[in-house]
């Protein structure tokens, strides 16, 4: 057996068997002070470690490969904080005020940054702590005079205390394969990288540095979230099995991603994508999606200023002509709550998550809203487009918002511009109060889009991201089941197609219920549709029914969750790991 097994949450499945090889210096900083005339001579080496580790980032930024050109945003990011003024100064300042080493006052200050961010509710901005760090640490590799573990040898295993995008950059292509870190988190810039990559990684493997060795075999089994140091024979002849029938299942999931997802019983599923930015469209082309359930128009609004009407056309045009004749189902400006942009910050308010959010923001302020639905009735004119309204909650947003349309499209046709003079638009149903409207909404709705993350966030009453009641996030609580019966049960009594768009479209047990319950589509991230078709492809619909039809029945969320299991375990097999690992949302 091996000599340890650590354990890691993984955010990039698969499973890799190499040599272990740290990227930075494991030994911790000397902690011994300083005499005052050497702070000079500290400073200085600091500001050396800089204009270093610029030129480094700076060879990085030329070798990144044109299809991971997105990332050079981030890198070039993480360049400009490694010459940041007030980072350096603050730097500088620890070292004259406590007389420490750099090396020392580099992990203070870093630390004090990143603290501030892990407070932060929205998993996305708690990530952005990782680049902080990140940067740091080849700060640090600088300042004693290297950049360690620059070109590992192929087949090595890397491991680090944290990665950044231009860690995989500097690498050699192929010679990775698998990275663990002690810190990091799903929804960091590397862990995405390493899922475009398809590069096996774990991270919060929080005794790697103290338990690890420079230079051991392991295996990374980022499918269960193990890590195995120097595994005996009957480990590596396991894994080797199972590393083989998992690379099987991923070439023949992406072998038909352009096959329907039709049941065995011929019900088919539409199967599309979700976006947030035109550099998602490769992803997009390479999954095998019919098309874009769900394109969120939010990120644009982040920024020191909002985005003019034609910057916003630029953007939607280029994604609604670039899927076309294929649809792309926009959502108009989502913020709030844990995604506010400055308009809303000064708002101050107590509780965003029940505050001016969703189509209530928009309709408050009508000129951001004005501009963003001119943008799309105009970005309709190059492509097949659908308008999905936010946070509905009665039927007067849905004939505001269509009144609205009417009068921008007259604006339009007044000013010459072209633009789309019938674009379906459709709500999304994700609060309690729309649930029990759904009726009265399906004859507003051109057709119904099933926010599933707020949706139970609001029936359940609880915050996710709340390390007290996050347990209580159950798909499978009977209120949410029997809330998905009744929208559906409703839009199709009223002809209205249905589309789940939440994390339910990416897990296996959800969304064998959601076929037994009669679900028209799904939409999820890119980089889960193959194993997502491969999944609909092998369920039984009539057997789906019955289940559904069990679980209805049921008050106990365990036993249901139990039920759809061990009907996925006779129909699946040894396959079910490999679809709950790839299926794996971040933050799950």
């Amino acid at each position: 057996m091996a000599r340890a097994v650590l354990a890691g949450t993984p955010v990039s499945p698969g499973i890799a068997i190499g040599t272990l090889h740290f990227l930075h210096d494991t030994r911790r900083v000397r902690r011994q002070r300083i005499h005052p005339r050497e702070v000079a001579r500290e400073q200085e080496a600091l500001c050396r470690a800089s204009v270093a580790l610029c030129h480094a980032f700076e060879q990085t930024l030329d070798n990144v490969p044109q299809e991971l050109a997105e990332y050079r945003d981030v890198i070039g990011a993480q360049m400009e904080l490694a010459r940041d003024p007030k980072l350096l100064a603050a730097i500088r300042d620890y070292i004259a005020e406590r007389h420490v080493r750099a090396e020392l006052a580099i992990d203070r200050i870093v630390e004090d940054r990143c603290a501030k961010f892990r407070k932060m509710e929205d998993p996305y901005l708690r990530d952005r702590a990782q680049d902080i760090r990140a940067v740091g640490l080849r700060l640090r590799e600088c300042l004693k005079g290297s950049d360690a573990g620059r070109n590992p040898d192929v087949g090595s295993v890397l491991a680090a205390e944290d990665v950044s995008p231009a860690d995989f950059m500097d690498r050699r292509p192929g010679s990775l394969r698998a990275v663990v870190t002690v810190e990091g988190g799903p929804t960091s810039h590397s862990a995405i990288l390493a899922r475009s990559l398809r590069i096996p990684t774990l991270v919060g493997v929080a005794e790697l540095t103290d338990a690890a060795c420079e230079g051991e075999p392991v295996i990374v089994d980022a499918l269960e979230g193990r890590l195995l140091l120097d595994p005996d024979e009957m480990d590596l002849a396991r894994y080797v099995e199972r590393q083989e029938a998992y690379q099987q299942w991923e070439v023949h999931c992406w072998t038909g991603v352009r096959l329907p997802a039709e049941t065995t019983g011929g019900r088919v599923v539409a199967v599309e994508a979700n976006l947030e930015n035109p550099r998602d469209l490769p992803a997009f082309g390479e999954c095998g999606a019919e098309g874009i359930g769900l394109y969120r128009t939010e990120f644009a609004y982040f920024r020191e200023r909002l985005p003019s009407e034609e910057e916003l056309y630029l953007e939607y045009s280029k994604v609604a002509a670039a899927i076309s004749p294929a649809q792309v189902v926009f959502r108009t400006l989502d913020s709030g709550a844990d995604k506010l942009i400055r308009a809303q910050a000064a708002l101050r308010e107590q509780n965003p998550a029940l505050g001016l959010r969703g189509i209530r923001f928009s309709l408050r302020y009508p000129d951001i809203f004005r501009g963003q639905l001119r943008a799309l009735l105009r970005a309709g004119a190059t492509g097949n487009v659908a308008l999905l309204l936010p946070m509905i909650t009665g039927i007067d947003e849905m004939r505001q918002v269509r009144a609205l349309l009417m009068e921008l499209q007259d604006e339009l046709e007044a000013e010459g511009v072209p633009y789309a003079a019938d674009v379906p638009l459709g709500g999304m149903i994700e609060t309690p109060a729309a649930v029990l409207i759904c009726d009265a909404l399906a004859g507003e709705c051109d057709f119904f889009s099933i926010g599933t993350n707020d949706l139970v966030h609001y029936l359940l009453s609880i915050d996710r991201t709340n390390r007290h009641v996050g347990y209580l996030n159950d798909p499978m609580h009977p209120a949410v089941v029997r809330a998905l019966k009744q929208i559906m049960d409703t839009a199709r009594d009223r002809g209205v197609r249905v589309t789940v768009c939440g994390e339910l479209a990416s897990d296996p047990y959800a969304l064998t219920l959601l076929t037994g319950l009669g679900v028209d589509a799904v939409s999820a991230a890119p980089r889960f549709i193959p194993a997502i078709k491969h999944l609909i492809r092998q369920l039984d619909a009539s057997s789906c029914d019955d289940l559904a039809e069990c679980v209805l029945k049921s008050a106990d969320a365990g036993a249901s969750r139990r039920m759809v299991h061990d009907r996925l375990a006779r129909q699946l097999g040894d396959e079910l790991p490999f679809f709950t690992a790839s299926f794996r949302t971040p933050g799950q």
